[in-house]
């Protein structure tokens, strides 16, 4: 969590209404309108201008002919009219320098007016430029003006939006992550249930601490939290201790063929028959001790067995089963017995005490799974919890609250699917989450709304792919992009032991120490390509690849059941809520621009022109350092 945001703010914003599994981001400057004035045209050059110098360039030569010419007639004229008497001059030279006059001042103009002719088209192109710089100027000026108006326009436009559930959503099925993204998921979701509806049940099997982040908020603002370890805590619990024998009977005997094929129910039906007559022999008081007493007493196991009165032992051992159904049931006992015996010093050999906890009250009620370990007595337990739940669900108690169930893989699919219809009749939503797509969770999953989380395993990736529909697209944002794409997580304990001995009269000592340093860390890192680097939000389409390399904190919700299936985006990082232009409402609808008028495509393709629009400026945009604020860039 940020350690910049206020604490009581960000508890506040956390805590809101409505049942939301995060945020979807919609950057606001796809609303940014490009501006419409299209970039100035150099101007042409006249063809007038071009005909002239044609025309100077091929009568130039004529032209200078022709005062020769001229000059020629003149020197003629001024010597005749020298030799008669009538001219200014009679003078050979004289009239000679007047007609050479007259010819090289004539070539000359001829020859300075054809090179202006000539000349006139570059002369007019370096009009043209400069009038071209001086229009191209002020187009800048005035774009800049207009794209600062839209930055302030958009700048109070929302960003971030609550990824609310549909209201009639009743369950939800999270489908892959890893434990950083499902104790981001847990953080976002519970408190808002929390907020929502003042209560909520979560059983945690997934062996990490993936609630310890919503228990401390939970605590910090204030509400009831009960946390119990399982499974060494699980006698702390109502669980299984209000069931009448019967519903004992059918918890045991599910949770102990759980994973058993159909041909297996004459077996399920003789192990029914042996504990529902061990309950009936108990009288009232029947609790998994002392059944478990019972069916030792019946295989004539050693032991004192203080579970059970003498009077009863007496009765289970000579007059409950004769002796043929015994021997015919050995193996049955013996299966019976050696599922019971771990669970007889978890169970309390009482009934109810004061001190148990009931689920499905107001507050935060956590059942957490530490054992990391995978064996037969861990699957029988997490079985019995959820028979538990479901025996919890079947009582006329009131159950406050959703229910959620984390790392369901090792249940098995018919129990999830009575779980599921337990909780429809009681208005229960129920959230549960497979750390893998394949077992039960295949069978399992098909709920209002399913979410996907990163699947790194291939075939589960395109199993997931196939059930969203690969036609589909999705967009992320630039801050669970880059979270996603690089991150560490660490950890490190240090364990130090020293002793010191003293012996003999003189000062003679022995110093012994020993130290242990133990050092985790762990590195992901993702490489994600994008052409554009100055995005804040990138789409993708539904690929098993793409499924692989999802960040930690986004997930693809799929909801169904509304009439029509719909895929969005959603990214549950908590911090999120510290960033600004964040709402704990949906984003309201607001109208993009027309492709022709937006500055940003949402594909992220350079935006689009009209018909004779084509320039420069908008052709190849470098807007980074004007659009963007540092901390995105």
């Amino acid at each position: 969590m940020s350690d910049s945001a206020d604490g009581s703010a960000y508890l506040d914003f956390l805590f809101v209404e409505g049942e939301r599994l995060g945020w979807v981001f919609r950057d606001r400057h796809l609303y940014c309108h490009r501006f419409p004035e299209p970039y100035p045209v150099p101007g042409q050059v006249g063809d007038g201008v071009y005909f002239n110098a044609a025309t100077a360039s091929v009568d130039k030569w004529r032209r200078m002919r022709k005062w020769v010419s001229i000059g020629f007639g003149v020197m003629v004229v001024l010597l005749c009219l020298g030799i008669i008497g009538q001219g200014p001059t009679s003078d050979l030279g004289v009239i000679i320098l007047l007609g050479l006059a007259v010819m090289i001042g004539g070539a000359l103009l001829s020859w300075f007016n054809s090179r202006a002719a000539e000349d006139g088209p570059v002369r007019e192109r370096e009009r043209q430029s400069r009038l071209y710089e001086a229009e191209c100027a002020d187009w800048e000026e005035r774009r800049a003006q207009f794209d600062a108006a839209e930055r302030r326009r958009v700048d109070s436009y929302l960003e971030w939006g609550a990824a609310l559930m549909p209201p009639t959503t009743r369950r939800v099925d999270i489908v892959g992550g890893s434990a950083w993204g499902w104790e981001a998921l847990l953080t976002v979701m519970g408190t808002s249930m929390l907020r929502t509806t003042g209560a909520m049940t979560l059983v945690d099997f997934s062996g990490e601490p993936t609630c310890h982040e919503l228990v401390w908020l939970a605590r910090a603002a204030s509400i009831d939290v009960t946390a119990i370890r399982l499974p060494d805590q699980v006698g702390e619990t109502t669980l299984l201790s209000e069931a009448d024998g019967q519903g004992l009977v059918d918890s045991l005997v599910e949770a102990m063929h759980g994973d058993a094929p159909a041909g297996r129910r004459a077996d399920r039906a003789q192990d029914d028959r042996i504990l529902s007559s061990v309950c009936r022999a108990l009288g009232e008081d029947v609790t998994i001790p002392r059944i478990a007493a019972a069916v030792s007493v019946l295989l004539d196991e050693p032991g004192d067995f203080p579970e059970l009165s003498e009077a009863e032992r007496e009765h289970i051992g000579d007059a409950l089963f004769s002796d043929e159904f015994r021997r015919q049931t050995h193996l049955n006992l013996r299966r019976i017995e050696s599922h019971l015996r771990p669970l007889r010093d978890l169970f309390t050999a009482t009934g109810r005490r004061e001190d148990q906890h009931d689920l499905g009250k107001p507050g935060l009620t956590c059942l957490v799974y530490e054992n990391t370990a995978h064996n037969v007595r861990e699957e029988l337990l997490k079985e019995l919890v959820l028979q538990g739940l479901i025996q919890r669900l079947v009582s006329p108690e009131p159950f406050v609250g959703p229910l959620v169930i984390a790392g369901a893989d090792d249940l098995n699919h018919r129990h999830i699917d009575r779980l599921s219809d337990m909780c429809i009749r009681r208005g229960v939503r129920l959230v549960v989450m497979f750390r893998h797509l394949r077992d039960s969770a295949v069978r399992a999953v098909g709920g209002d709304v399913v979410a996907f989380m990163r699947l790194s395993n291939h075939e589960e990736s395109a199993r997931a792919a196939d059930f969203i529909g690969r036609q589909h697209t999705f967009r992320l944002s630039q801050l669970t992009r880059t979270l996603g794409g690089s991150q560490t997580h660490s950890q490190g304990n240090t364990l130090g032991f020293s002793d010191q001995i003293s012996s003999g009269p003189g000062p003679r000592s022995v110093s012994v120490g020993r130290n242990w340093t133990h050092t985790r860390t762990v590195a992901d890192s993702g490489n994600w390509n994008e052409s554009q680097s100055e995005q804040r939000s990138y789409e993708y389409v539904v690929e098993p690849r793409t499924l692989q390399d999802l960040p930690d904190y986004a997930l693809i919700e799929v909801t169904q059941g509304t009439g029509r299936l719909s895929v969005r985006s959603v990214e549950c990082n908590p911090d999120i809520v510290s960033l600004p232009r964040v709402t704990t409402n949906p984003l309201p609808d607001l109208p993009l621009p027309h492709p022709s008028q937006a500055a940003v495509q949402p594909s992220g393709e350079p935006p689009r022109t009209l018909p004779g629009q084509s320039h420069p400026a908008y052709d190849e945009p470098n807007w980074a350092d004007q659009r963007y604020p540092e901390e995105w860039r």
